[in-house]
């Protein structure tokens, strides 16, 4: 090997090494951005911790199969299928998360602030339907009406549908965290 070729070699060599180091600070980064986005989701829970648990119910008011609706929601959106507020299809969510945590407590987080908190009441509770009550303490609702018929799409998935519509249904899409 000519000197020539050794210093072709070795700055291929070098050409290598910046561009493993530029896909490795790309990486870092990009771990980066899910660790903090993460962060943020797990503060949406924290802020509701603070409501003492037996604040409304000394006691569990769930079955076991409806235990699984504790936990962190992310509001993904809001299906209208009659067109009651803007036609039919997709409207965008009026808050981030729903926090439900024990026993019957639940707030509605938005831009990592709680905007509305409150108590759950259990409408009607059976093999076939599971109908709640958010009953706002904070006199702030987003709704006129919170007693929505809940429905389960599989483990990480929730659909809650407005119970207080005569024509169509509002279905409220959540997925859990």
């Amino acid at each position: 090997m000519n000197r020539s070729s050794a210093t072709f070699y070795g700055c291929f060599s070098s050409f290598r090494k910046a561009r493993f180091m530029k896909r490795f600070i790309y990486l870092i980064c990009l771990l980066s951005l899910f660790s903090c986005r993460k962060e943020q989701e797990q503060s949406a829970s924290l802020l509701v911790d603070t409501i003492e648990t037996t604040k409304y119910y000394n006691a569990e008011i769930f079955t076991d199969s409806n235990l699984k609706l504790y936990g962190q929601w992310r509001f993904l959106y809001i299906y209208d299928d009659a067109g009651i507020i803007a036609g039919p299809g997709k409207i965008d969510p009026d808050y981030d998360y729903l926090v439900i945590k024990k026993y019957g407590i639940y707030g509605k987080i938005k831009d990592n602030k709680v905007i509305e908190t409150g108590k759950i009441e259990v409408v009607k509770q059976s093999a076939t339907q599971f109908e709640i009550n958010l009953k706002s303490s904070t006199n702030s609702s987003t709704y006129p009406t919170d007693i929505w018929y809940v429905n389960y799409k599989g483990k990480d998935s929730l659909e809650m549908f407005d119970a207080s519509i005569g024509c169509g249904y509002l279905s409220n899409v959540f997925k859990k965290d």
